[in-house]
């Protein structure tokens, strides 16, 4: 009996905790609060989707047979002297294009999707990103490379 009366206690100090007004405002506010959750864990679940693509396709590169592996590397060679801006973003992890200022999720997403690029300039007329961040990429990710080298 002690723990039913508890329990119809409780419940009340929750129910008018969790609705001080009218039903239908307590409602409305409950599928707005809850329909914001659902995006924010949508978009947190795409990301990690975006994610775990992103591994198995680095791992069939790597795994690639002898001659492929060759012919891939002596490509990227080539793509490296013509243009090491597009080789980076043809080569960097999502986590490493995150940590330009001005790439975020969507950014890096569009970046990974829009995949081989040729040169920045095709970067810049697809609208994957802007010329300002690409410049950005530039100082954060292909100068220091030149630097040790």
């Amino acid at each position: 009996m002690k723990g039913f009366l508890t329990g119809i206690g409780l419940g009340s100090v929750i129910g008018l905790w969790l609705a001080p007004e009218a039903g239908s405002k307590t409602r409305k506010k409950l599928m707005t609060r809850g329909a914001g959750l659902a995006e924010s864990l949508g978009s947190k679940f795409e990301a990690q989707l975006a994610d775990n693509r992103e591994i198995p396709q680095e791992q069939a590169e790597q795994t690639a047979s002898g001659t492929q592996a060759q012919a891939g590397n002596n490509r990227q060679e080539m793509q490296s002297t013509q243009d090491p801006v597009a080789e980076v973003l043809n080569s960097a992890s999502k986590t490493k294009l995150r940590s330009v200022p001005g790439i975020g999720d969507a950014t890096a997403r569009r970046i990974i999707e829009g995949r081989p690029f040729e040169s920045e300039a095709e970067v810049v007329e697809s609208k994957v990103m802007p010329e300002k961040v690409l410049k950005t990429l530039k100082d954060k990710l292909v100068d220091p490379d030149e630097e040790v080298a």
